[in-house]
């Protein structure tokens, strides 16, 4: 993908696996929020979705989070933004996975 002035955009997905006992509800909303906070405030992060898995089975990962940056130069200042960062030591005990993807 391109950004208007034509340069690469980076697609960023998340998957979150949760620990038994988790309330899913509750970490779905935590991730929304903080996506969605993160938009207002990177102006390189754009188009923040969160969405919950619909099917319940042990392979699937519960969470999805998918994000377009203006860059991959743009991954690193997301990944350690103080409101990311703050979501993932408050989660870190709720998951029993995270994976993520990139693709230009």
């Amino acid at each position: 993908m391109k950004t208007p002035e034509g340069d690469e955009t980076v697609k960023h997905y998340v998957l979150l696996k949760l620990a038994a006992g988790v309330d899913r509800q509750a970490a779905f909303k935590r991730v929304k929020e903080t996506y969605g906070a993160l938009e207002k405030e990177l102006p390189y992060l754009h188009h923040a979705q969160v969405y919950l898995n619909c099917v319940d089975r042990d392979s699937n990962a519960d969470i999805m989070a998918v994000i377009d940056l203006d860059g991959p130069e743009f991954l690193q200042p997301y990944l350690t933004h103080p409101l990311h960062m703050r979501m993932a030591q408050d989660m870190k005990d709720s998951l029993c996975g995270r994976t993520s993807f990139d693709h230009e």
